[in-house]
């Protein structure tokens, strides 16, 4: 699974997890009855919509996240997900936790 940091069109902002691009969306949509920034001009067009950005882990505040039948969720620990978007790494030089 991938994790994303999805943009709605009403300002609101968080992360969602999918197998790719357009499921992370899909589900997001689904689940919150928003629609993601963008809408269907980019929804065949993955990479391309600015509102939808990968993350390096799984941030807060969180849409949906995937349960792995036998390892279970990844450990939610980014607090800064919106300045973690699109990055393949945390930027900051310690931990959000800490």
């Amino acid at each position: 699974m991938q994790t994303y940091w999805l943009k709605f069109t009403n300002g609101s902002e968080g992360h969602c997890e999918g197998a790719s691009e357009f499921d992370a969306v899909s589900i997001a949509e689904h689940l919150t009855d928003k629609t993601v920034a963008g809408g269907d001009a980019f929804k065949y067009n993955q990479g391309k919509n600015p509102n939808v950005a990968a993350l390096p882990y799984p941030a807060f505040p969180m849409i949906w996240q995937f349960d792995h039948p036998k390892h279970g969720k990844t450990p939610t620990f980014c607090f800064g997900g919106a300045d973690c978007r699109g990055k393949s790494a945390c930027p900051r030089n310690y931990s959000c936790t800490s």
